[in-house]
């Protein structure tokens, strides 16, 4: 109970309105509206002769469910008309001969070690649209040097024959399902109803043989989450053992998704001290369940890939959550897919369909916003990386890096620390700072410190204003893209 009491003292402390997840840095506010086709063209040919050899994590975006989930703030449509996701993948295709006509102009050839299909839910495609799909990249570079296929999978409109399609004919072997949560009285309250025993029927032996990684995304915030249900989700989910697990915290921004309202309706989401309270338990469990923390958000099985990946330091976090082979070159395609080239450029799409099909319709790549990183950028990129991934900022990588010493380029934020060591949640070694295992549930707080846009002392009336400028420039980009003739 004192440890309890003691931790939500120091959550009180910390606590921030505004948290940002640094899934990207500088985050998306600092972005610039004006890099569109041209620029992206520009970056591409500054960013590929440095980055040649590297591996590339390739991300195609299916933007449509049938179905919406009240807690859902993702990018996405809700479809159930086929002929829509018909028109959707020809734009889909048109962009992709874009990107590759455009490469092949320029003699680059991608070297792409990772696939990965989101959405939205991609499991919307019937068979043959998905083996088309992955026909048409099997055309485009060389299939054989892919190590990582990932079909993000929504468990109600999957079966163990699909499963075993998406490998054996597809070539999938790794699965991401969205758990979010397994009490029936959670899953009602969020209109997603798939009770466990739907993941035991579809997680048959002959799945299991066919894939390396089996992923479960768990939500921490939804209503009806108490300790108590979600000390039996993690025991039911330790029975169905996937190979990882993925938390998140639910973003609540009904200004952005009118329907979460709807989750309100029979009572309060949990506060900040109790989603803490059911961190701690999953930590517990998963823990207690053989499961290793192989990242802020990350638990994974001993075999696991990502434990491998965590081990050797070629894990990193980015758009996609955890993945294995560290810091990659990141290229999406897709309405709102974000590309991120190595650690010197940002780019991101279209959020909405008609502007994204406008820009392909007039032979542009459908970007809308990005940007090129500065040397401190990329400095403080890696920091944030380096603490989000493996709970610490290791100076000697730093220098190795960047030739910097990172204890005096860092001066400042390690004297802002100071409080945050006294507290326990750091340590300061001399050959770098680690996290304590209490500060690793403050890692969100540790990362703003080395954010140089929206630093920790800056007030949140500032913080919204920087949202509020970003929103407005989106807004004249978006009556530029209307402008744009069909």
């Amino acid at each position: 109970m004192t440890k309890m009491v003691l931790n939500a003292n120091l959550i009180k402390k910390y606590h921030q309105d505004l948290v940002f997840n640094y899934s990207e840095y500088p985050t998306k506010d600092h972005w610039n509206f004006k890099f569109q086709d041209d620029e992206y063209k520009k970056a591409i040919l500054d960013w590929f002769p440095k980055n040649k050899d590297k591996k590339i994590f390739f991300y195609v975006h299916i933007p449509f469910c049938e179905e919406l989930c009240w807690f859902c703030t993702c990018s996405k449509f809700i479809n159930k008309d086929y002929a829509k996701v018909t028109d959707y993948l020809n734009y889909l295709y048109k962009e992709i001969d874009l990107l590759f006509e455009y490469l092949n102009k320029n003699d680059i050839k991608l070297n792409v070690g990772t696939v990965f299909f989101g959405g939205g839910s991609p499991t919307i495609l019937n068979r043959e649209d998905l083996k088309s799909l992955v026909d048409k990249l099997k055309s485009l570079f060389d299939w054989s040097k892919v190590e990582n296929f990932t079909i993000e999978s929504d468990p109600r409109r999957v079966d163990e024959d699909r499963l075993i399609y998406n490998h054996e004919v597809c070539g999938a072997n790794r699965i991401s399902f969205g758990m979010q949560d397994l009490d029936p009285e959670v899953q009602r309250r969020v209109n997603r109803i798939q009770p466990a025993k739907l993941f035991e029927n579809i997680l048959t032996p002959n799945v299991r043989k066919f894939y390396k990684e089996i992923a479960f995304d768990l939500l921490i915030g939804q209503p009806g989450q108490t300790i108590e249900t979600m000390s039996k989700t993690c025991d039911e989910m330790i029975k169905l053992k996937p190979t990882l697990v993925q938390l998140s915290l639910m973003a609540y921004k009904p200004w952005v998704a009118k329907y979460q309202v709807q989750m309100l309706a029979e009572g309060p989401l949990p506060d900040f001290l109790e989603r803490k309270e059911l961190l701690n338990i999953i930590h517990k469990k998963l823990i207690a369940g053989g499961y290793i923390r192989t990242g802020f958000e990350c638990y994974s099985l001993p075999d696991s890939p990502m434990t491998k990946a965590f081990n050797e330091g070629e894990a990193h976090y980015g758009a996609s959550g955890h993945q294995t082979g560290g810091r990659v070159n990141f290229i999406a395609v897709g309405s709102s897919s974000m590309s991120n080239l190595g650690n010197d450029y940002y780019v991101q799409n279209f959020y909405d369909i008609p502007s994204y099909k406008k820009a392909i319709d007039n032979n542009l790549l459908p970007s809308f916003r990005g940007l090129k990183l500065n040397k401190d950028d990329k400095i403080r990129q890696h920091a944030t990386q380096q603490i989000r991934s493996y709970f610490k900022i290791d100076y000697k990588n730093f220098y190795e890096q960047f030739g910097i010493n990172a204890k005096k380029y860092f001066k400042k934020e390690i004297d802002y620390m100071s409080e945050m060591h006294k507290d326990g949640l750091v340590n300061f070694m001399d050959d770098g700072i680690f996290l304590t295992e209490t500060g690793r549930d403050f890692t969100q707080n540790i990362m703003n410190v080395f954010d140089s846009y929206d630093p920790p002392e800056k007030s949140y009336k500032e913080r919204l204003n920087t949202v509020k400028k970003a929103k407005e420039s989106q807004a004249k980009v978006q009556e530029e893209a209307d402008k744009l003739s069909i």
